[in-house]
């Protein structure tokens, strides 16, 4: 049997393994959605149902510059997909949020990207046990 620093090295090497792979298939799909990677990540981010997140927290979150999200922000207003806002709470912050069209494009990504997912070969079960797992991993951080 293994010991646990290496198969914590193989579980590591799986997840950067699946990582890439998920972000390959991402990749061919980015053009059709007229997409690069950060404006996808940053889309990713924004959930309808969650609350507004400080633009600092977003840039946090996507370990990019605030003025890097500045300009990303822009973009996605450019076209219509997002919005600034001020901070509900924080009438000094501000926060992006999607717009109706914003939600469509984070819907189609959603879409292709679990259409596209390795994920999608584990059962309903299996699905379930490996989120609570990386659930449990993440709150170790």
């Amino acid at each position: 049997m293994p010991e646990p620093e290496e198969l914590a090295t193989q579980l590591l090497h799986q997840l950067m393994t699946l990582s890439g792979e998920v972000a390959g298939r991402m990749h061919d799909g980015l053009d059709r959605l007229d997409l690069n990677e950060r404006t996808a990540n940053l889309i990713w981010l924004l959930s309808p149902d969650a609350e507004p997140q400080p633009l600092r927290k977003l840039a946090a979150q996507l370990r990019c510059d605030p003025s890097n999200l500045t300009l990303i922000s822009a973009k996605l207003e450019e076209r219509g997909l997002a919005e600034r806002r001020p901070h509900p709470e924080d009438r000094r912050g501000r926060t992006l949020v999607l717009t109706a069209s914003g939600r469509d494009v984070r819907e189609q990504l959603i879409g292709m990207v679990a259409q596209r997912s390795p994920l999608g070969g584990l059962n309903t079960e299996e699905q379930q046990r490996l989120q609570a797992l990386l659930a449990k991993a993440l709150t170790t951080m």
